[in-house]
């Protein structure tokens, strides 16, 4: 039609109107941006997956621990809480004997008056022990 606009009577055919390279500018740009708003969907939607699988695996987490571990943890949430909101630094808060790791926020493993942050810790420190 562009080339030929007298030879068939496009109106009767129904033909639209010959696409101009400002027109086909316009759609290539709305293609781009129709793809890019799917694919930002599409990352914010895997976003939206991953959150709720961590909540998922977390309430899970939380419905295994003991009753006592639950209140434990709930009062140490509560002090970090209190310490971030009064910006005090956390220099006095439990770590664990063997390696130093802050016990805060974590569930730590007792022995005779020693805690630690993991069985690896606990499991090591009699036998650091028994080498003195």
């Amino acid at each position: 039609m562009g080339e030929q606009p007298e030879r068939y009577d496009y109106t009767r055919a129904q033909v639209p109107g010959p696409l101009t390279a400002e027109m086909e500018a316009r759609q290539a740009e709305r293609r781009r941006a129709q793809k890019a708003l799917r694919k930002q969907r599409e990352r914010e939607d895997r976003e939206a997956q991953l959150l709720l699988e961590q909540e998922q695996e977390e309430k899970k987490r939380f419905a295994l621990l003991s009753d006592r571990e639950k209140r434990a943890l709930m009062a140490e949430r509560r002090f970090a809480s209190q310490l971030k909101d009064s910006g005090a630094s956390l220099t006095n808060t439990r770590r664990c004997w063997f390696c130093g790791e802050s016990l805060l926020g974590c569930i730590p493993f007792h022995y005779l008056d020693f805690s630690f942050c993991s069985t690896n810790c606990l499991q090591a420190h009699p036998q650091q022990e028994s080498h003195k």
